[in-house]
C-alpha cells in the first residue's frame, strides 16, 4: 500500500523526490570528510539544502556546497599529503645522491625510517587540528599513499644511475646475483618485497600520530575521535 503513495507523489512533484534525494547524497558524502571545525558549516549547508524546494535549484546548490565542502575538508587532506610526499622525495633523492658519490651502503634507512617520521607529523598535526582521529587517519593514509609513490619514483629513476656507476641496487648497496635488466632494477621494492616491510613499518606510526593528536586536540575542544 505504501509503495503506490510514494510513487504517486514522486510523480506529483515532477520528480523532486529522486532528484531531492541525489542531492542529499552528494551533499552527504561530501561533508563526511569534514574536520570537526567544520562540521558546524557542513551541518548547515544540509540544512540549507533542505529549506529548497525546486529539484534544479536543489541540485545547483548541493554542487556548489559540495565543492567547498571538499575544497575544505579533503583539500586539507591533499595539500599535506603532497607536502610529505614531496619531502619524502627530496630526502631520498639527497641521500642518493650523497651516497652515490660517498658509496655509501644505500638508502634504505632513508626510504625507511623519513616517511615514518613525516607521516608521523602530518597525521599528528591533522588530528590535533581537527580534533579527530578519523581526520587524522585519513590524512595520514593518503600522505602515506603519496609517500610510497614517490619513493618509489625516486627508485626507479636513481636505480639504474646506482647499477650503471656502481654495479650495486640503491636500496640496499648489494650487488645483483645474476645479470639484470633496468625494468628489474627500477622494480628492485617491489621484486624484493621490501615494498611490504616499508608499509608495516610506516603504519604504526601514522596510527600513533593520529591518536596522539586527536588526544591532544579534544582537550582543546569538543572531539570526534570516536566517530
Amino acid at each position: 500500500m505504501g509503495r503506490p503513495r510514494e510513487s504517486e507523489a514522486s510523480h506529483r512533484n515532477g520528480g523532486h523526490v529522486s532528484a531531492r534525494d541525489g542531492a542529499e547524497r552528494l551533499l552527504a558524502v561530501a561533508t563526511a570528510g569534514l574536520p570537526a571545525h567544520r562540521a558546524e558549516w557542513g551541518a548547515a549547508m544540509r540544512a540549507e539544502l533542505a529549506a529548497l524546494d525546486d529539484a534544479d535549484a536543489r541540485r545547483r546548490f548541493a554542487h556548489s556546497a559540495a565543492a567547498a565542502a571538499i575544497r575544505r575538508g579533503y583539500g586539507i587532506c591533499l595539500t599535506l599529503a603532497l607536502g610529505a610526499a614531496v619531502i619524502v622525495a627530496g630526502v631520498v633523492l639527497t641521500a642518493s645522491r650523497v651516497q652515490l658519490h660517498a658509496v655509501g651502503p644505500g638508502v634504505l634507512p632513508a626510504t625507511v625510517v623519513v616517511p615514518a617520521a613525516v607521516l608521523l607529523v602530518v597525521a599528528f598535526l591533522s588530528a590535533r587540528t581537527a580534533r579527530s582521529f578519523r581526520f587524522g587517519l585519513m590524512t595520514g593514509l593518503m600522505a602515506l599513499t603519496a609517500s610510497f609513490v614517490a619513493v618509489f619514483g625516486v627508485l626507479a629513476v636513481e636505480g639504474p644511475v646506482w647499477m650503471d656507476r656502481r654495479g650495486v641496487f640503491m636500496l640496499d648497496g648489494d650487488p645483483p646475483r645474476q645479470a639484470v635488466g633496468s625494468a628489474e632494477v627500477m622494480l628492485d621494492l617491489f621484486t624484493t618485497g621490501m615494498w611490504i616491510g616499508h608499509l608495516m613499518f610506516w603504519l604504526p606510526w601514522l596510527l600513533v600520530g593520529a591518536a596522539l593528536g586527536a588526544r591532544l586536540g579534544s582537550r582543546r575542544g569538543p572531539s570526534t575521535a570516536a566517530r
